[in-house]
């Protein structure tokens, strides 16, 4: 008997390899679509739905109030969603050393925020991890940059969700390469006293790049903070004098360096205060 087919709703997506891991992410062989976009609706054979994604959306939850999933489905996803808790739970807990894993300061940032606090990010390997490991608890509350993944985005939008909501905390997480292309954010945060909280996680390098390049059969083409060899005239030699907390400093930033889980606990209730 053929497969019922799964429905995909896609709202100004271009479904392109970067978001669907080379169209990997639909298992069902039969999968349908239906696009929302304002243009460009021309895509994976869909149903073609061209205007304002707000309007089509009010329209379609009208014209579907009284429609539900059967039960078998609902009970497969409760299951799938019960397993993947569990996983997300081994991940926060790991007890990874002598360092955290990233893994670890996810779940760190992600208990001792408040639901209706937001966390940004957008480059690099975080948004990958906190879409697979951050709970959301409020609908305003994960603000993540996929489309481009803009490096440098990551402080600037910080600062921009704090203006739009000064109420919450903001919590940016950030690694060591996206920082560097932007981090002089900071300067205006400082000097309009808006209150912006900075998770830089330093693997001193740009890690997902290179090992994206690697993946793919290239070199990492100076993606570690290394310094040239003189005999190889590779950069594989000593580790550069980087200190991204002293540039944080230098920018006018209160900052706390944390190498434990323990230590980035207390600076979570140092920033709290």
């Amino acid at each position: 008997m053929a497969r019922e087919a799964d429905l995909v709703i896609g709202i100004g997506t271009t479904y392109d390899d970067f978001t669907s891991a080379s169209k990997t992410a639909f298992q069902n062989p039969n999968v349908r679509f239906i696009n929302i976009n304002e243009m460009d609706v021309l895509k994976q054979n869909g149903l073609l739905l061209l205007g304002d994604a707000r309007t089509i959306l009010e329209e379609l939850t009208s014209a579907l109030s009284d429609w539900q999933t059967g039960a078998e489905y609902r009970a497969c996803a409760h299951r799938f969603n019960e397993e993947w808790d569990q996983e997300v739970e081994r991940i926060y807990n790991p007890e990874h050393g002598p360092l955290p894993s990233q893994g670890e300061v996810i779940g760190i940032v992600n208990s001792a925020s408040r639901p209706q606090d937001i966390v940004p990010c957008a480059a690099g390997s975080l948004p990958g991890d906190l879409h697979k490991l951050w709970r959301t608890r409020d609908e305003f509350g994960y603000h993540l940059e996929y489309g481009n993944s803009c490096m440098g985005y990551e402080i600037a939008g910080g600062l921009g969700a704090k203006m739009a909501a000064p109420e919450r905390e903001v919590y940016v997480m950030v690694g060591d390469g996206s920082y560097l292309v932007m981090s002089q954010e900071i300067v205006t945060a400082v000097q309009e006293g808006i209150k912006v909280n900075i998770i830089l996680i330093n693997n001193h390098g740009f890690a997902s790049i290179g090992g994206l390049s690697e993946l793919l059969g290239s070199q990492g083409f100076g993606t570690r903070y290394l310094a040239r060899n003189e005999a190889s005239g590779q950069l594989d030699g000593a580790r550069l004098p980087v200190d991204l907390a002293a540039n944080a400093r230098s920018l006018g930033a209160h900052v706390i360096e944390a190498t434990s889980i323990s230590d980035l606990r207390l600076a979570f209730e140092e920033a709290k205060k």
